[in-house]
């Protein structure tokens, strides 16, 4: 099959899926969440460039919704293949993306994976972003199949880290 890569979570190992709480959900970023995804980039570009390192140029102020949903549907894709996987926070009713969160692949060899998230300017206004921090980190540890990961741009320095977003 071509594309093949190694999966980030052995097949017999389940992936976790969702966390909910009064305030917020984190579940899979789905196609379906393209629009809202759309809107909570494109306002909270500037809160957010630099998420996966300082010379990444993500988000570009001219993404359009088009490639929005392509790339959504790419992170879909990665979640089925197990290659990497990428969650949106939500409202309890799903109608407003608080942020997303993606937990990746290292060339690191004393990381089993990469954590990245960012808050969306909602999150920043309804006083949730130290909340979705606090959780979906303390999600990570419980849950997810991993003794040693690695919070790039928060817990490590880029300056440590090395070339952006591997």
């Amino acid at each position: 099959m071509p594309f093949e890569t190694s999966n980030l979570i052995a097949n017999d190992t389940p992936v976790p899926e969702q966390v909910e709480t009064e305030r917020f959900v984190i579940r899979p970023l789905r196609i379906t969440d393209a629009e809202i995804d759309c809107a909570a980039v494109m306002a909270s570009r500037e809160r957010i460039r630099g998420t996966f390192g300082p010379e990444h140029r993500w988000p570009s102020s001219d993404l359009t919704l088009e490639q929005n949903r392509i790339d959504v549907a790419w992170h879909q894709k990665e979640h089925q293949r197990r290659d990497s996987f990428t969650y949106s926070v939500c409202d309890p009713g799903e109608s407003v993306e608080l942020g997303c969160l993606y937990v990746q692949p290292t060339r690191r060899d004393e990381y089993e994976a990469a954590i990245y998230f960012w808050t969306a300017e909602a999150a920043v206004e309804m006083g949730l972003a130290g909340a979705i921090e606090s959780r979906l980190r303390k999600w990570i540890s419980d849950d997810w199949p991993f003794t040693k990961t690695a919070y790039p741009g928060r817990d490590i320095p880029w300056s440590e880290w090395g070339p952006s977003h591997e």
